[in-house]
């Protein structure tokens, strides 16, 4: 699964000049402003309870995928591979001809240790691309409760693998990078699916669950490479949204186009003024570049943000109810 023969022939097969440009764009559509946007929309858009659970599965996702790359630290296919071009550009590889010579086997030892020498290697396994969309569109299907058979074909089947095949195409990642991030992906939407807080129950155990994987996060983020700082802060921030949910009880979802569009505009207005604002606190109190600060800073920017979007959801013209556990309960 480490060989680079599917890349080759994925190259010269689709050598079309408009290829390159088309996979990268579909690969843009997996970074972090990408699922930012996706959960803004899903939560403030369309239905908080659902849109939270696609953002749980998503640090998940990103959380792991860097503790594994950290932990395999495991080279690329256009590391080690002359003829696989790197987002259509040649000359990257680190050896000439150190792809895996079977099915089963992983790269040479020297392709390997020449990318762990490197001073800032970019590790490939496993694909956070691949993770983190399968992990976003299980979780959606979950936590929407999508029936509608081509709608998971397409949320399940067709968008991941679009996204492994980009990555493929691109020189960036192997089979075994790409399955990696599928099956990850799908075990920890499930894992999300399952410890989302519901405004109808106690939650007792969910929350307990969320707290232990809070814990293990900061650990690893104060004590290792494994887990970087930001991902366990917005993780800590997500928990503080959750306990702001559980004092004050969860608003209704919005009914009327116009509050769909004033939720989410009110938010993206919040981030563009927590954002900098945080920015501008760390820059006057000269606060040293450390993992307690990056996490504190991430964590505050967080919370405020959609603690702030679902206070203002509280209020008219947006909406001017809000379901409490009593009630919801009941």
């Amino acid at each position: 699964m480490f060989q680079t023969h599917w890349h080759v022939w994925l190259q010269a097969f689709f050598d079309a000049a408009w290829m390159v440009p088309l996979m990268t764009f579909v690969s843009t559509l997996g970074y972090e402003w990408a699922y930012v946007l996706l959960i803004v929309v899903l939560s403030f858009g369309v239905r908080l309870r659902a849109g939270l659970g696609v953002m749980l599965a998503v640090l998940l996702m990103s959380t792991a995928t860097h503790a594994i790359k950290q932990s395999a630290a495991l080279p690329r296919p256009s590391d080690v591979d002359i003829h696989v071009l790197d987002k259509g550009r040649p000359g990257h590889a680190l050896v000439d001809d150190g792809a895996a010579g079977s099915f089963w086997s992983l790269p040479s030892g020297e392709a390997i240790a020449a990318l762990r020498a490197q001073p800032d290697p970019d590790y490939g396994f496993i694909s956070g691309h691949v993770g983190v969309a399968t992990a976003a569109m299980m979780a959606l299907v979950l936590c929407f409760g999508i029936r509608s058979r081509g709608w998971r074909i397409a949320l399940l089947i067709g968008w991941p693998l679009l996204m492994a095949l980009s990555r493929m195409y691109l020189g960036r990642h192997f089979l075994s990078d790409v399955l990696g991030g599928w099956l990850v992906g799908m075990a920890l939407a499930w894992l999300a699916w399952q410890c989302l807080p519901s405004p109808a129950h106690h939650n007792r155990t969910r929350y307990l669950l969320l707290a232990t994987l809070g814990a293990g996060m900061t650990a690893a983020a104060l004590t290792t490479g494994l887990v970087p700082a930001d991902s366990a802060g917005r993780y800590l921030g997500l928990l503080l949204v959750f306990a702001f949910l559980h004092w004050r009880g969860w608003p209704l979802d919005p009914q009327t186009p116009w509050q769909r569009i004033g939720r989410v505009l009110a938010v993206i207005a919040l981030y563009l003024v927590i954002s900098p604002a945080l920015e501008a606190v760390a820059n006057v109190l000269a606060l040293p570049d450390t993992a307690v600060v990056e996490m504190v800073f991430n964590t505050a920017g967080n919370a405020a943000i959609f603690i702030g979007g679902i206070a203002l959801a509280g209020h008219w013209p947006l909406s001017a109810r809000r379901v409490h556990r009593d009630a919801a309960a009941g």
